[in-house]
């Protein structure tokens, strides 16, 4: 929660817009601006709520933290914040345009591989036909074609949420990415969109089983409250891959919890100020081992594999 803080040095009174946010037992605070000396009215007060978004308040909340390993070595981690600074330090060189086609690439790239890790067919090349120039591909299926219309709505409409982690946002999310495959479910009966599968779905090829429908409620609602509780705790990367794996586990919705899975991953990597993660279906196999296991530091381990290469491919490093 930010608000305006006083700060009484002698006779004189400072004002900042401060954010106070809890990381374990303690209530900490951090100063987001300097205000000056006179005190803010009330336009200056929507102002600076306005400018000083959710998400944007937790970056800076997060840049400034240090953080102990939860279930990886503090090597690993610290391996992960020089990927970070190498990373934004060779973007910040980027021109916009420049800037702007690394984006269009990244998430061209990701819907591709997402998608195809959950069995789609179309080439990475068709991909950037059909959500960037609004092309559709001659014998095809028209659920495929779908399937990356509306992976692609999802990455936007996760970027632009600047609310926290809840229920509502993860349903409104999954009503981006599966919205527009209804139509192709009509043997499905019990198939939701934007709300929590009411009947027992299986997983061809993993070993556990996900909880019945009546668990998936209380399931989630202890999902948000451990990233709630840990997002000043946790590393973001180690919180991150905590948060896929268990939401993969709990298995929510009638169908896209994979690339669910990968999304919010995702949303939590953006709003600490790292780079979001494409996994490539070159390396679904590897992914699929890691999630297997049932431990989450082997799929911390395998997104530091993913993110170095992500790196040194695009600056040669």
């Amino acid at each position: 929660m930010a608000y305006v803080r006083k700060k009484k040095i002698g006779n004189e009174e400072y004002y900042y817009y401060t954010a106070s946010f809890k990381r374990g037992d303690k209530v900490l605070q951090k100063n987001l601006k300097y205000l000056g000396k006179g005190k803010p009215d009330d336009d200056m007060i929507d102002e600076l709520g306005a400018e000083f978004s959710e998400k944007k308040v937790q970056k800076l909340i997060r840049s400034g933290l240090e953080f102990e390993s939860f279930k990886v070595d503090k090597e690993l981690l610290d391996e992960f914040e020089s990927l970070k600074e190498n990373f934004f330090k060779n973007v910040s060189s980027l021109s916009k345009v420049g800037k702007d086609q690394l984006m269009r690439r990244f998430k061209t790239g990701y819907t591709y591989h997402s998608c195809s890790i959950e069995g789609n067919t179309l080439s990475r090349a068709e991909v950037d036909l059909i959500i960037n120039q609004n092309i559709s591909i001659d014998g095809k299926m028209l659920l495929e074609l779908e399937e990356v219309r509306g992976h692609k709505r999802a990455i936007d409409y996760m970027m632009s949420e600047v609310g926290d982690m809840g229920e509502d946002f993860i349903k409104r999310l999954h009503e981006q990415l599966m919205g527009g495959v209804i139509e192709f479910k009509e043997e499905d009966l019990e198939f939701v969109v934007g709300g929590y599968r009411c009947d027992m779905r299986f997983i061809e090829g993993a070993d556990f089983v996900p909880p019945v429908p009546l668990e998936v409620v209380r399931q989630m609602k202890d999902l948000i409250r451990f990233y709630k509780k840990n997002k000043y705790l946790i590393h973001p990367v180690e919180l991150a891959c905590e948060f896929h794996l268990r939401f993969v586990l709990i298995h929510p919705f009638s169908d896209g919890n994979g690339r669910m899975a990968r999304l919010l991953m995702n949303f939590i990597l953006d709003r600490s100020g790292f780079p979001m993660i494409d996994i490539s279906v070159v390396n679904r196999g590897d992914y699929i081992v890691a999630l297997d296991s049932g431990k989450s530091e082997n799929l911390t381990k395998f997104v530091y594999k993913q993110l170095r290469k992500y790196v040194d491919v695009l600056f040669k490093n």
